[in-house]
């Protein structure tokens, strides 16, 4: 493992006072005009659209879009769920271009979000944005994986770059990085998604020349095992996009949403199969292009399907429990979702690529208010 290899970082933070440039251990820093925008006015500069207020300091979304479908063929509208734009297309803070990466913090609730300008931005549960840095390099690609760790660094697998980077919580120093571009133990062809289980060990996705597969590192990088390889049988992958680890109990497993073959794979932390659930198609129970997955306070798996744009949710078992969202550009509407993630309120924080934006809603009649 090779701490601290890159030399240049540029970030932003929304705060009072000029910018400054600074050196750091690992990085220089270069703080440019701060990006304030708290709040959801116009000219706050966060994207947020604004609703019906819910008394001082909160902003309520009027959108109440919720479309399921449920296992047994028949669909409906169900009770209002609050949806909540984050963002909109733009190169400033609080704006993107083509999110598809997303983490939350589970302690503080903040989200974390990177998208196609080679970005990770920062956000306070409710939406206003509080700081961005910029990748090291990006014109090769950008990263899909995001994950906090317990201490909240954040863990960013850069896939163009073949290599897993830990960041400080703020994005100010790079604390380590690891990988190298191959197929070998602890090498990377296009890296995925990146999650860490109870005991800090890292998973990484892996896709490309027939290299389609997880790998598991030690908190410090080092390599302890891979599973799979490109094929449409039990712990084989064509893409394996999304990751996120499963708590029943004691036990853990890691679900990987397996992208081209349509389905979700269920696996111990050692890579044994356990199960799988899905297939292609637009009914209940079937997925088109699975790209993110995430595991709600209930246990509930929630999965954001890029081919159908709707996330589908899933009691543990892999029964359909309804869908949120149809193709379009209005609030609760999707184009092309990336990941998604749950906080710890039970907040769902969709990706919505398509759309240049971040979609934040709970299932069933939950609110979400906006701190001004």
């Amino acid at each position: 493992m090779t701490h601290s290899p890159l030399s240049r970082l540029s970030m932003r933070r929304a705060r009072d006072g000029k910018g400054s440039a600074f050196r750091e251990r690992d990085a220089v820093l270069e703080t440019g005009s701060p990006r304030i925008g708290r709040g959801s006015g116009r000219g706050s500069g966060s994207g947020q659209k604004e609703g019906s207020s819910l008394g001082p300091g909160f902003v309520l979304a009027p959108w109440v879009i919720l479309v399921a479908a449920f296992a047994g063929g028949c669909s409906r509208t169900a009770g209002a769920t609050a949806a909540v734009e984050i963002g909109r297309l733009g190169a400033t803070l609080g704006k993107f271009q083509h999110p598809r990466a997303i983490a939350v913090n589970p302690k503080s609730g903040r989200v974390y979000v990177a998208d196609r300008s080679g970005r990770i931005q920062l956000f306070e549960a409710g939406g206003a944005p509080v700081l961005e840095w910029r990748m090291p390099e990006w014109e090769k690609g950008q990263p899909v994986g995001l994950a906090v760790e317990d201490d909240g660094s954040l863990l960013v697998n850069d896939s163009h770059y073949n290599r897993i980077l830990r960041y400080s919580p703020d994005g100010s120093r790079i604390l380590a990085s690891w990988g190298a571009e191959g197929k070998g133990p602890g090498q990377f062809t296009f890296g995925r998604d990146v999650v860490v289980d109870s005991e800090g060990c890292v998973y990484a996705g892996d896709y490309g020349g027939l290299n389609d597969r997880i790998q598991k590192f030690t908190r410090r990088g080092e390599f302890l095992l891979e599973w799979g390889r490109c094929g449409d049988g039990p712990g084989e992958f064509h893409r394996p996009q999304g990751m996120a680890i499963e708590r029943r109990g004691s036990a853990e497993h890691l679900l990987v949403a397996d992208c081209a073959n349509h389905r979700v794979q269920r696996f111990t932390r050692e890579g044994a199969w356990v199960s799988s659930f899905g297939k292609i198609g637009s009914g209940p129970g079937e997925m088109r292009y699975p790209n993110g997955i995430a595991i709600g306070l209930d246990g509930a798996i929630y999965v954001s399907e890029w081919g159908n744009n709707r996330v589908q949710r899933f009691d543990p078992d892999g029964r359909s429990e309804g869908v949120w969202g149809v193709p379009g550009r209005a609030p609760g509407e999707l184009s092309t979702p990336w990941e998604i993630a749950a906080g710890p309120d039970g907040t769902l924080y969709v990706a919505d690529y398509g759309n240049h934006r971040v979609q934040a809603f709970r299932w069933a009649g939950g609110t979400i208010a906006l701190r001004r």
